[in-house]
């Protein structure tokens, strides 16, 4: 009896944790990730640069992620029911959807590391390597290799009354198990962007002894750093989601392990929402650890757009008093000319 209105109450608390940090987690993650490809796309100075090509790539899939999450979590509360258990077409796409977006924006982080790795070398042939056109080639890999993982979701993916929409069969349970889980989603990924990003680091620190333009010492320093911090944030984020993840799917789905199963639902809400602000929240630690970004972001976010204000404000402003010299003038000539 205990065991089951605690498992109510860890099931109520958690529904209404995720509703707010759904609407907080979207609103957020629509204005960072807009900003960050408006800043990214329009300055002249990351025009051709890599790392900025994989900061607006990572933008779009986090917009797309934070979309493909929260619109049936909104739709829950407004038709009051959710739409995925009623469906399994919807549920096998949208799982298919979250891990293509997931996996691209996971794969860019480790592209975006390991570009500034090469770039910031003090080997010029391995600089070299670090071109547009390898960013390219890497982001179009890691949209196929994503969207050939995911087919599995769209073939396996079930629904059960206890757990939801998941896969069940346990082949592939195994395999996120022991592989995807554990090597494709946690050890691979943050071994990489750890160990590029702190080579990247130490190579940036000797990057003076070379012989570059002011402006483009400056360009690689900022980079590294917010490369770092993406870095930082992906562990920070990542980690607890996954070991949960990991226990979940080794739980028993019985009716008599309800506590369990509630107080694992209840954690997986928590890492959920934090796994979900990796995506979140990237514009925002620019902010705090680049002053540069600062400065670049006030300039296309505020000081364009009041210019431009201020020019159309300008205009308005002229053109009635345009119109209204042309009657004045017309008036004058046609008096001139009236017989006296």
């Amino acid at each position: 009896m205990l065991s089951s209105v605690l498992a109510k109450k860890l099931q109520v608390i958690g529904e209404i944790y995720l509703l707010n940090a759904g609407i907080f987690n979207l609103t957020a993650g629509i204005i960072g990730n807009i900003s960050m490809i408006l800043v990214f796309a329009t300055l002249r100075v990351f025009k051709g640069n890599q790392s900025a090509f994989y900061f607006i790539v990572e933008s779009i899939s986090n917009i797309g992620l934070l979309l493909a999450i929260y619109v049936s979590k909104l739709l829950i509360y407004i038709l009051g029911y959710d739409p995925i258990l009623r469906s399994i077409s919807w549920c096998k796409i949208r799982t298919m959807v979250l891990q293509i977006f997931a996996l691209c924006s996971l794969f860019d982080v480790c592209c975006l590391s390991f570009d500034q790795y090469l770039s910031t070398n003090l080997r010029f042939s391995w600089r070299q390597m670090s071109t547009l056109n390898l960013a390219h080639y890497l982001t179009y890999f890691n949209i196929c290799f994503a969207t050939l993982n995911s087919i599995t979701c769209l073939i396996f993916t079930e629904i059960q009354p206890s757990m939801g929409c998941s896969i069940y069969n346990p082949i592939l349970k195994r395999y996120y198990s022991f592989f995807y889980y554990p090597v494709i989603t946690s050890i691979s990924p943050l071994t990489i962007t750890l160990t590029t990003s702190l080579l990247a680091y130490h190579n940036v620190r000797r990057i003076i002894r070379r012989q570059l333009p002011v402006y483009r010492r400056r360009l690689d320093r900022q980079m590294t750093a917010m490369t770092l911090a993406r870095v930082m944030v992906l562990i920070i984020g990542g980690v607890p989601y996954v070991c949960i993840s990991l226990y979940q799917l080794n739980v028993n789905n019985s009716e008599n392990n309800s506590t369990e199963l509630a107080i694992v639902s209840f954690l997986l809400s928590i890492t959920t929402s934090f796994m979900h602000a990796n995506f979140v929240v990237n514009f925002y630690v620019f902010l705090m650890v680049s002053s540069r970004f600062r400065r670049q972001a006030k300039t296309v976010l505020i000081k364009k757009p009041w210019r431009l204000i201020i020019s159309l404000y300008d205009r308005t402003l002229t053109s009635p008093q345009r119109n209204q010299v042309f009657p004045e003038i017309a008036q004058r000539s046609f008096s001139a000319n009236e017989p006296e």
